[in-house]
């Protein structure tokens, strides 16, 4: 088991009254799916006027697409078994965020992440 921090875009005026940092633990052997559904089954995301929001994930960079109508089947940018991929390989996750696209097309905003790059140092 492991704590990690999720946060999340303000989705209107006053929403941003209050934190959205919150704790939550994870079991060491689940997937990114897994993490995001616990993330969901907890009604962490809030519910959007007209069902049609639209939200990136990312840990560091972007890693999945889910939209309030498909919130159980996110598109991943990343491969299926991130963070884990067997018994030697681990992504240390600190942190999640969910970033707030309104209601842009989910599609195009999967393109434009899904190009995403960071630079080489």
């Amino acid at each position: 088991m492991k704590t990690i921090k999720i946060n999340r875009d303000s989705v209107a005026a006053g929403d941003d009254i209050d934190s959205h940092l919150q704790e939550i633990t994870i079991q060491s052997n689940w997937k990114i799916s897994d993490i995001i559904k616990h993330i969901i089954l907890n009604n962490y995301l809030p519910l959007i006027s007209g069902g049609k929001a639209t939200w990136s994930v990312a840990i560091e960079n972007p890693i999945a697409i889910l939209t309030q109508e498909t919130k159980f089947k996110p598109k991943l940018i990343c491969m299926p078994e991130y963070p884990y991929s067997g018994e030697t390989y681990e992504v240390n996750i600190e942190q999640i965020h969910f970033n707030y696209h309104a209601q842009d097309d989910p599609e195009n905003v999967y393109k434009v992440l899904s190009r995403f790059k960071l630079p080489r140092s």
